[in-house]
């Protein structure tokens, strides 16, 4: 006979609640539904990352000058398409020879050679050779659909970069060689679908270690983990419909959304799992332990997940259309997960029963230890020295904030390149030789009767080294302006103002468009919904929380510790991408980590304080809050690990801006797991004493 079949009770107890009734009947035709559910929707979940947006127009606000300049390149030009250089550079230090000329020539009759043959690649443009001797260039364009721009750009460079390695393989004597310019940036930091794969496995991986660590069983790991991949099939496909409805759904947020969900439902799980098992041993049957979990457990998760979602909805304000998709596809991650774990995972449970336990199977009025002895050990300690922790406390995390000095905003595509693939290399080899070439011009566009006025305020703008007439776009006047500063440097961002402001007095309706152009935009879109979402957020936190625990005092308390922690983690990532040797961030990242450290260490949070509170109701708050420390303090440490791997495995992602969101949220989820929530707070929370549930009356 199995072990399984020996655990299972003779006489099963029938449940005494109505409720407890409804559950035992409804357990089977729920876990139907679901299956039917994940078999409808998988096609749209599978299908989502087809219908994200990566185009630049993504990150910019709708009414910024160089978003209306794309729509009109655009609809005029190419009717919906794009296209993107790829700059073939060929260098030698001390001076090119003839052979390398020739190698150069015969790289270009190689490219000539694939118009034609590669989709959306044009002819290459004449060679051109530095003023130092040292390098010759050119060029080709990859014109596509915008929606299927960066694929083409990956097919297209891939087949320039072997076509140029077959001449420049004859000469090996320190000859560099290398494709760079837009196109070569999209295919350096293009996330294939094996990527994706890739990273849906991992963090499944890490998810299920995390489990069969914490459960210690070889069985119970499965429900929470089936119920996480069901759960973000939902939100994937709820995302699907979103995108399809018009919201800007980014591939930054597809990433995201994918380990959001799987982490979020598992924290869920993890903390219903711990409070039914705490359950089953005050309880004969196993229905009426579930209804007790459900009861103790739901208006917390209810608040957890609200809490996420209102933060999520609160980038609606934000004007960068991948951060205001970002809020909706966030919430309907959350509430999927929620949807599922409160559902979904009971309906398991009960078909699985005590036997999912095993070996260690809680049965009715069978002591148990529910308590972590690490967490209850902790909590003694901080007890008896409360004011030297929180001062400890305190200054581990001031003195990570320090490393916030290190903080560098970098807008420049190059940036986002991971390591030294031939865009990064081919990039600096134009800087170092072409330094006057400006790769980066701005498009400006002057409406009919404004071409003289706008070239000529052009022409007077400080900065402005040359102002090009080009073919008119649609019943526009072109010019290209080329800039005498570096490319996505502080002066070209201040000499793009400078531009719009002479425009705006001397050619009205003129607009500025074109890559650098854009990326000021970008910059410009997050100071602003910096200013505005950080304080919302908190505001919205601070009121959910206020009403989950009847207080003011301590959401105020967990508010401020919630902004520390930020701080700190935010300063410690710093210091771990600066020695990465990542240049510096994109200005929309401190927006998207600020988001999910805030709203995910408020989950912890409300993990911690909510047990708290309850026991304090009986015992008082220094009794309340060892007893909850030692009870949630191994769930949370559980959650934030599964939370902080599933994060910390978009370090895979060959694109910096996601690599860097991941680490920061894996660290700050770690530091809130480790030292904030299960350190700080509970030690804040004693040294204030019961005035911390103020107006509400204490235990």
């Amino acid at each position: 006979m199995s072990h399984v079949s020996e655990i299972r009770e003779h006489k099963r107890p029938v449940p005494t609640g109505r409720l407890a009734r409804t559950l035992h009947w409804l357990r089977w035709p729920l876990l139907a539904a679901w299956v039917v559910a994940a078999v409808l929707l998988y096609p749209l979940a599978h299908n989502l990352a087809n219908v994200a947006n990566n185009t630049a127009a993504a990150n910019l606000p709708s009414s910024a000058s160089s978003t209306r300049v794309l729509l009109i390149e655009q609809a005029a030009e190419r009717g919906q398409a794009e296209t993107d250089a790829a700059i073939v550079v060929l260098a030698r230090e001390h001076g090119l020879t003839a052979a390398d000329i020739a190698a150069a020539t015969s790289a270009r009759t190689a490219v000539a050679r694939l118009v034609g043959h590669v989709d959306g690649l044009d002819a290459p443009g004449p060679e051109q050779r530095s003023a130092d001797g040292e390098a010759v260039e050119f060029s080709a364009g990859i014109t596509a659909p915008t929606a299927s721009a960066q694929s083409a750009d990956v097919t297209a460079v891939q087949a320039i970069r072997q076509a140029v390695a077959g001449p420049a393989s004859r000469i090996r004597d320190g000859l560099q060689v290398a494709v760079a310019g837009p196109a070569a940036v999209n295919a350096d930091t293009n996330v294939s679908s094996g990527a994706v794969n890739a990273l849906l496995i991992t963090a499944i991986g890490i998810i299920a270690i995390i489990l069969l660590i914490a459960y210690r069983s070889p069985l119970l790991w499965l429900p929470p983990l089936i119920g996480a991949i069901l759960a973000l099939d939902v939100g994937k496909a709820a995302a699907h419909g979103l995108a399809n409805a018009g919201l800007t759904v980014s591939g930054l947020s597809v990433d995201i959304l994918t380990v959001l969900v799987l982490g979020a439902a598992s924290d869920y799980a993890l903390l219903l799992v711990h409070r039914y098992r705490e359950e089953l041993r005050g309880h004969a049957a196993k229905e009426d332990a579930m209804v007790a979990a459900l009861r103790r457990t739901l208006p917390t998760l209810l608040a957890s997940a609200g809490t996420v979602v209102c933060a999520m909805l609160c980038l609606l304000a934000a004007q960068s259309a991948a951060l205001h998709g970002l809020g909706p596809v966030g919430a309907v991650g959350i509430a999927a997960a929620l949807l599922v774990q409160v559902t979904f995972l009971p309906a398991l449970l009960l078909i699985g029963g005590r036997p999912l336990f095993w070996p260690r199977v809680p049965r009715a009025g069978q002591a148990g230890r529910e308590e972590s002895r690490v967490w209850s050990a902790v909590g003694a300690r901080v007890s008896h020295h409360t004011l030297p922790v929180m001062v400890a406390a305190v200054f581990v995390l001031g003195a990570a904030c320090a490393g916030l000095a290190a903080l560098h905003i970098d807008n420049n595509p190059v940036a986002s390149v991971k390591g030294h693939p031939g865009s990064v290399t081919g990039t600096q080899l134009l800087l170092e030789h072409f330094p006057a070439q400006d790769a980066s011009p701005l498009d400006l566009l002057a409406p009919p009767g404004e071409a003289g006025a706008a070239a000529a305020a052009a022409r007077a703008t400080t900065g402005v080294s040359a102002v090009t007439a080009g073919p008119r776009v649609g019943t526009y006047d072109y010019y290209s302006v080329s800039l005498s500063a570096p490319a996505y440097s502080a002066g070209a961002y201040a000499t793009v103002a400078s531009l719009r402001d002479h425009l705006g007095r001397g050619a009205p309706g003129a607009l500025v468009g074109g890559n650098q152009a854009i990326q000021y935009d970008i910059i410009q879109a997050a100071r602003h919904d910096a200013l505005v979402l950080i304080p919302l957020v908190l505001v919205v936190i601070f009121i959910v929380v206020a009403l989950l625990l009847q207080a003011v005092v301590a959401p105020l308390l967990l508010i401020i510790t919630t902004a520390i922690s930020f701080a700190a983690s935010f300063g410690l990532s710093s210091l771990l991408w600066r020695g990465l040797g990542f240049s510096g961030i994109e200005a929309q990242i401190p927006l998207y980590v600020f988001i999910f450290l805030v709203a995910l260490g408020v989950d912890y949070n409300i993990f911690l304080t909510a047990r708290i509170r309850e026991e304090s109701r009986h015992a008082g708050i220094r009794p309340g809050t060892l007893r909850g420390l030692a009870v949630t303090g191994g769930v949370i440490t559980a959650a934030g690990l599964v939370m902080a791997g599933t994060f910390g495995d978009l370090a895979r992602i060959p694109y910096v801006p996601v690599t860097e969101v991941g680490i920061a949220v894996a660290v700050g989820v770690l530091l809130d797991t480790l030292l904030v929530r299960t350190v700080l707070v509970p030690a804040s929370l004693l040294a204030i004493g019961e005035r911390v549930w103020w107006p509400a009356r204490s235990a």
